[in-house]
């Protein structure tokens, strides 16, 4: 492997933030070590210090009130049942408080007692209740029962709780009032059904991210008496990350697929300036944005030519760089540079995405990668993927759409893809393939196709019913082969959520048996490789090998990389650098990079 490829794995950024209620430690999750750890660092600059030792890898955290204490989840080879743990802030006396490693616990926030509050499926692998745990360890209390799922929570300051329900699906949510008697109050209507996401305190109200009768989602106040207004509500974007603390709240807005980072004070609301060009870092677990109760704001901020590096902004004052990228000593040529790019889909429907090339590579046709966001409820970005960065440092363009669907853009456009509009989306990927060719961006013969999770679902449906296209080679990561099979294994609390997106696996049967490559795969002719985890709960590894060994008992010939200790994708930096370079090997056999 060429030492750049090497240089671009090692390395490392960081995100999911806290701050400290006196906002002079930074804290952050980051995988220098190889694995996703929990750090600190003073805000006004120093050596990160480590604080996490005893988990294979953490999950979400939650500083204390009084700042003393952290808590935070850890799980084993991605196996996603996240175990409960309690540690000093400085890292010391790490403890679990959870007992059953056979359940999952998802931490949310503290009390004003110093007890923790998780999500737990304790009483049955479906539905998830919210339970006290006592921070010394002991017999949970039982806060809230909901047979169904929703992990959002937040602690008024006199004790009250305000819980995030799911409904039909994850972006239609109920706020209820849940009082210390154990008695409840819902605080949203049942119509128009909307999202109510990021529920958090301002003071005696929560404020939360919410599309009620809107398309696209902004900033709500609501009452513990049911009152609703719009704070934040701007006309062109949407609003999709939120931090409160006290009478602050730090806000992102996302402007087609970029943020631009704002804090509201009262009645001033200004940007934080100082911010290169690129986006928020967040992932599923953890959040980019932090801010404390004087009004300092942290920002873990990403490109696609630098991992994600840690800014603090006070008020009045530009943002800082505390805690920089680990680039590993990498030149910035042939790193990507992006362009915003679009095309017309077979409806004449607009579809935005990111076109990355080499830097300072002439602009000619070079053979180019689809690369496909999971979610579906996702949206490509300008974040530091490593795998992509290697891709366009071997010579390759990747084209990063946001295929109908696609978050960022308002609900309309996020619910283009749902149930038996599903293939749409596919569509999208096949009219994306063309725009290359046509528009001189790439071969026509030598195209590819990659994703991950619901990404992997959208590259074998692209090669099994956009076969005609011919592409070139495709790399299926952790995706859905069969519908059937999928909603057989996946684990119990994800299927009505998954239902709701993709259809019931009862009522819909023949319509997700027709959407399944498992059961077109003789149309399947481009060369394919397959990436899974032994351990993911969401897509289990029985999706990679029965498309495996379907495909061999054909006489076809099918990479395939399966690994013992990964859940659902490769959080491991050991099986990363393992992958991506079979992954650029594959496309180089295949596609013949240009220099």
């Amino acid at each position: 492997m060429p030492p750049s490829l090497i240089r671009i794995l090692d390395a490392r950024g960081a995100t999911r933030l806290a701050l400290s209620p006196d906002a002079g430690i930074l804290y952050f999750a980051s995988d220098l070590t190889g694995t996703v750890q929990l750090w600190s660092v003073p805000v006004a600059g120093g050596v990160p210090r480590r604080l996490s030792y005893e988990a294979d890898r953490i999950g979400a955290y939650r500083v204390s009130p009084d700042g003393g204490q952290i808590a935070y989840g850890a799980d084993e080879g991605g196996d996603e049942r996240w175990a409960l743990w309690v540690m000093n802030a400085d890292g010391t006396n790490a403890r679990r408080i959870s007992t059953r490693p056979d359940r999952i616990h998802h931490v949310v926030d503290w009390t004003p007692d110093g007890d923790v509050l998780a999500f737990a499926n304790l009483r049955d692998e479906r539905f998830f209740d919210l339970h006290e745990f006592p921070s010394q360890g002991g017999t949970p209390k039982l806060r809230f029962r909901h047979d169904g799922t929703g992990f959002g929570a937040a602690v008024l300051r006199d004790g009250r709780i305000v819980v995030t329900t799911n409904r039909a699906r994850s972006d239609q949510n109920h706020l209820l009032l849940v009082e210390r008697d154990g008695s409840t109050k819902l605080l949203t209507p049942d119509t128009p059904s909307a999202m109510h996401h990021s529920a958090q305190a301002l003071d005696d109200a929560i404020v939360v991210l919410s599309d009620r009768d809107r398309d696209l989602a902004a900033i709500a106040r609501v009452g513990t008496d049911g009152s609703f207004r719009y704070v934040v509500a701007p006309a062109k974007s949407v609003v999709d990350e939120l931090a409160v603390a006290g009478p602050q709240v730090a806000y992102a807005l996302n402007v087609d697929g970029r943020s631009e980072v704002r804090l509201l004070s009262g009645e001033k609301d200004t940007a934080v300036s100082g911010l290169p060009p690129g986006g928020l870092a967040t992932d599923l677990i953890g959040d980019g944005l932090a801010v404390a109760r004087d009004g300092t704001v942290a920002v873990a901020w990403a490109r696609f030519d630098a991992p994600s590096a840690v800014y603090i902004a006070s008020p009045g004052r530009p943002a800082t760089l505390v805690v920089p990228p680990q680039l590993a000593g990498l030149s910035p040529e042939g790193l990507p540079e992006e362009e915003l790019v679009s095309w017309r889909s077979f409806d004449a429907r607009t579809i935005p995405g990111f076109l990355l090339r080499p830097r300072g590579a002439p602009k000619g046709p070079r053979p180019t990668v689809v690369q496909v966001h999971g979610g579906p409820e996702g949206q490509s970005r300008p974040l530091w993927n490593p795998l992509t960065v290697v891709l366009v440092a071997a010579g390759f363009n990747v084209l990063q759409p946001n295929v109908r669907g696609s978050t960022g853009y308002g609900r309309a456009y996020m619910s283009l893809d749902d149930v038996r509009l599903r293939m749409d989306s596919v569509r999208d990927l096949d009219a994306a393939a063309a725009w290359l060719a046509e528009s001189g961006v790439a071969p026509a013969d030598r195209i590819g196709v990659i994703g991950g999770s619901y990404g992997g679902f959208m590259t074998l449906a692209a090669i099994t019913f956009c076969a005609e296209r011919r592409w070139a080679a495709a790399v299926d990561i952790v995706g859905i082969a069969s519908f059937r099979t999928f909603f057989a294994r996946t684990a119990p609390w994800r299927r009505p959520l998954r239902a709701a997106e993709y259809g019931d696996p009862e009522k819909d049967a023949d319509f997700l048996e027709s959407i399944s490559p498992l059961n077109f795969i003789d149309r399947i002719q481009a060369p394919l490789m397959v990436i899974h985890g032994a351990n993911d709960p969401r897509v289990p590894v029985h999706e990679a090998e029965q498309i495996v060994s379907t495909l061999r008992s054909r006489g076809r010939e099918v990479d395939y990389l399966r690994y013992e200790d990964e859940g659902h994708g490769l959080a491991k930096a050991k099986n990363r650098a393992d992958a991506w370079p079979k992954v650029v090997q594959f496309f180089e056999k295949h596609m013949r990079p240009t220099a």
